[in-house]
């Protein structure tokens, strides 16, 4: 009796989450500046989450220009560590609808860590 209402409420939950359904990125296939890459695409089937890459960051004062980033679907995804220092390319996944939207949703720390990361090394070298 138990198992039959936990098998019930599982496929309950996986038919609300819309389950099979592809969702919706925002895209930019060449740097771009980070406010700007609004494009939005319907990601196919096989896509399972929206990538962000940090393609360059400014390192000289006065720092007034955006970051540059491409954006995409991808059918894997695999974030950059957020305790690596240095990297060249950091590597930001979500797993929802047009989740890769500059302040929609809000990095956690580990992100945050990584881009300050990313900018302290590129001053110091």
């Amino acid at each position: 009796m138990g198992s039959h209402w936990a098998t019930s409420l599982l496929l309950m939950a996986a038919w609300s989450m819309g389950c099979g359904e592809a969702f919706r990125c925002y895209t930019c296939l060449q740097p771009t500046p980070i406010h700007s890459c609004k494009n939005i695409t319907q990601c196919k089937q096989e896509d399972t989450a929206c990538k962000t890459t940090l393609e360059t960051v400014e390192s000289e004062y006065p720092f007034d220009q955006s970051p540059m980033v491409t954006r995409s679907c991808s059918t894997s995804c695999l974030a950059t560590d957020p305790d690596s220092i240095g990297l060249a390319h950091p590597v930001f996944c979500c797993f929802r609808d047009l989740c890769n939207a500059v302040g929609v949703s809000r990095p956690g720390p580990g992100a945050l860590a990584l881009l300050g990361a990313s900018l302290l090394s590129r001053l110091l070298l």
